[in-house]
């Protein structure tokens, strides 16, 4: 994947007649953006005629109502349109284990620390799971607060493999829900139209991030009045270079 240069939104807008880039396979013609595919096997494409079909290419040309002209062939080099970002979670537990080490097995009965937790949303982020071995270890930030009440809170009710750890200025349950209930809404609503053409929306880091075939002036327009600040758009077809 092409490493990007962070780019302001609106230098991500694109005109006709602008030259740009995608990447994807092309299918009859079409190249095909990396959309979830639900039947379709191409459900957002654009012209690309005189290309021969193929898993994987990275094209440049002039854009034009739904197509591309002048087309030249690039090595392929596929943005983050479309990806899911990896995750920053740890893969192993932020905690030493304790001094009998941690307990074998998958411990699925935790939700009574779920429950603890959504009880003092601005407290916690949303709890998570990591291994050691065979050994499941739930994981809980503490993103504000004291930490060890935090812990010896959690302990009471849940015995199994735990990790109380410290995450100030982390993203807390409750910003997860504002945000999802303000900005998430907003953006599943203009997904519903039908000229939109965003394909795919989740949250990351705190904004949600936006993926879509194109930034028109419009959508643009759409999106600044949702918030920018709150936002990560994320087009595939992009100004060359960008």
């Amino acid at each position: 994947m092409r490493v990007i240069a962070p780019v302001e939104p609106a230098g991500l807008i694109v005109r006709d007649g602008d030259l740009v880039e995608a990447s994807g396979t092309v299918e009859g013609w079409e190249l095909c953006a990396p959309a979830p595919i639900f039947g379709d096997t191409c459900p957002y494409g654009v012209r690309v005629l005189g290309v021969w079909p193929t898993d994987a290419a990275t094209l440049r040309g002039r854009w034009h109502s739904g197509g591309l002209s002048d087309i030249q062939r690039l090595p392929y080099a596929p943005t983050s349109a479309g990806m899911h970002p990896d995750s920053d979670l740890p893969d192993t537990p932020p905690c030493p284990a304790p001094a009998a080490g941690w307990r074998d097995g998958e411990d699925w009965v935790d939700g009574q620390v779920r429950e603890y937790v959504r009880a003092h949303a601005d407290q916690f982020a949303e709890p998570f799971a990591t291994h050691v071995g065979n050994a499941r270890i739930l994981v809980v930030e503490v993103v504000s607060g004291d930490v060890d009440q935090a812990r010896a809170a959690l302990t009471a009710i849940y015995t199994d493999n735990l990790c109380v750890v410290a995450a100030p200025g982390g993203h807390s349950i409750a910003a997860e829900d504002k945000l999802l209930a303000t900005t998430g809404e907003a953006v599943g609503t203009l997904m519903n139209e039908p000229d939109s053409g965003i394909y795919s929306a989740g949250s990351e880091d705190g904004k949600m991030r936006v993926n879509m075939i194109q930034l028109t002036q419009p959508l643009y327009d759409k999106f600044a009045a949702i918030g920018l600040d709150h936002l990560i758009l994320d087009p595939w077809i992009r100004p060359a270079g960008r």
